[in-house]
C-alpha cells in the first residue's frame, strides 16, 4: 500500500513537471534574463515569463523599464508573428522611443484613435479583460501597462472634479478618505482570479511601478520603496527589480545604460537569480553583448568593463585567434553563431546552478 502510494505521488510530480515543461512562456528579448525569471528547462520550467503571470518591473527613473516592455513584445512579436497580440497600455503618455526604428514595427498605434492610454485603474480592468475576450484559438496574450503610478481612480476623478468646484467657488475641499478606493478595487476586485483568467488565454500582464522615496525612514530601513499599494504586491507572481550600474560613453557622449535586473518573486526553485545587460539608446537590448559579457566574465558587479579581458577574448578554445569584444560581437552576426552563443551562455548557467546544488539524501527515505 505504502510503495503504491509513493509510486501514485511520484506519477503526479512527475506530470505537475510535464505540466511546466508544457507550459508556454514569454520571452523577455535577453537570454540571460529569460534564464532568471524562467529558471530554466534542465529543472522543468522554461525561459521567460510563463503564461498566467502578473509581472512587475520596478526601479528608478534611469533603470529603463520602458526599454524592457519594449523589448518583451518585440521579442515575442518576431517570435510568433500573426499569434502573438499585445495591448500597450501607456498611462503617462511617456513612450516616445520609435520603435518603428529599433524594432521594425509600431508597438504603439500611430493612430490616437486606435492608442490605449487607461485613466483609473477601473478603466484598466476593464480594457484587460476586454483584451482577454479577444484572444481567440492560439493566440498569445500580452498585456503592458506604463505605469501602475500613473493610475487614477474613479474615486479620485470625482474628487478632482469636487476640488476645481470648491476652488471655483473660493471654497476649501475635505481631502476625507482619497486614493483609499484604489487599493481596494484593485485587492477586492480586479486580482482574484486574474492569474487563472491569464493562464486560459496564454496571456501575460506586465506592469511597470515606480520606485519612491520611502519617507521617515530610519537608519537602517531602505531609502526607496515600491510603489502601487500591496494588493498587487500579493498577487503578482513575478517582481523584477532593475538599477542602472554603468553609464555607457562614446567620446564622452552617453550611448546606453548597463542594467542590472533581480528577481525578487519568482515560481520556480531558482530565486534572487540576477544578470546584467547594456541597453543602447539607439538599439534596446544588447542580448549578443551581455551574452559575451557573461560568457568570458568580462563586467565586475558594478557593472564595469575589465578592459584587458574585453581585448583578449577567444571563440573558439584550441584557436590562438583572439578579439576585442566589439569584434567578436561583430564575427558572431556575421557568421550566425547567435544560437551557439545562446546554447553556451545556458550551458555555463546551468553549470554553475550544479556547483552549488545541495547533494543530500532523501530526508524522508525509509532506513
Amino acid at each position: 500500500m505504502k510503495d503504491e502510494m509513493l509510486k501514485s505521488m511520484e506519477k503526479a510530480m512527475t506530470e505537475d513537471k510535464e505540466k511546466k515543461k508544457d507550459s508556454f512562456y514569454f520571452s523577455t528579448g535577453n537570454t540571460l534574463l529569460d534564464l532568471v525569471v524562467g529558471g530554466g528547462e534542465h529543472i522543468g520550467y522554461g525561459m521567460g515569463y510563463q503564461a498566467g503571470t502578473i509581472v512587475r518591473d520596478w526601479g528608478n527613473t534611469s533603470s529603463s523599464k520602458t526599454f524592457k516592455l519594449c523589448e518583451a513584445i518585440s521579442a515575442n512579436y518576431h517570435k510568433y508573428k500573426d499569434r502573438f497580440k499585445w495591448v500597450y497600455d501607456d498611462t503617462e503618455f511617456g513612450n516616445k522611443f520609435d520603435s518603428q526604428k529599433l524594432y521594425g514595427f509600431d508597438i504603439i498605434p500611430t493612430d490616437p484613435e486606435k492608442q490605449t492610454h487607461s485613466l483609473t485603474v477601473e478603466e484598466w480592468a476593464n480594457k484587460v479583460y476586454e483584451f482577454l475576450d479577444s484572444l481567440k484559438g492560439d493566440d498569445i496574450g500580452f498585456y503592458g501597462l506604463d505605469s501602475l503610478d500613473g493610475l487614477s481612480s474613479e474615486d479620485m476623478e470625482e474628487r478632482k472634479e469636487e476640488r476645481y468646484k470648491a476652488f471655483k467657488k473660493g471654497k476649501e475641499f475635505n481631502a476625507g478618505t482619497y486614493g483609499m478606493q484604489q487599493a481596494k478595487f484593485l485587492s477586492q476586485e480586479f486580482f482574484r482570479g486574474l492569474a487563472s483568467d491569464l493562464t486560459k488565454k496564454n496571456a501575460l500582464l506586465y506592469v511597470i511601478s515606480q520606485e519612491r522615496d520611502n519617507v521617515g525612514a530610519t537608519m537602517y530601513q531602505p531609502k526607496n520603496k515600491l510603489g502601487g499599494g500591496r494588493a498587487i504586491t500579493f498577487y503578482e507572481t513575478c517582481r523584477i527589480l532593475s538599477k542602472k550600474k554603468q553609464l555607457i560613453e562614446q567620446d564622452d557622449l552617453a550611448t546606453g545604460v548597463v542594467i542590472e535586473t533581480i528577481a525578487e518573486k519568482t515560481r520556480h526553485s531558482r530565486p534572487f537569480r540576477r544578470c546584467m545587460m547594456p541597453i543602447y539608446f539607439e538599439y534596446g537590448i544588447d542580448d549578443i553583448g551581455s551574452n559575451v559579457d557573461f560568457l568570458f566574465d568580462l563586467r565586475t558587479p558594478t557593472g564595469e568593463l575589465i578592459v584587458k579581458k574585453a581585448k583578449e577574448i577567444k571563440w573558439k578554445e584550441d584557436s590562438d585567434t583572439v578579439y576585442p569584444r566589439e569584434e567578436i560581437i561583430q564575427y558572431i552576426e556575421q557568421e550566425h553563431l547567435q544560437k551557439e552563443l545562446k546554447q553556451r551562455v545556458i550551458d555555463k548557467w546551468e553549470a554553475r546552478e550544479e556547483a552549488i546544488r545541495i547533494h543530500r539524501a532523501d530526508k524522508y527515505e525509509d532506513n
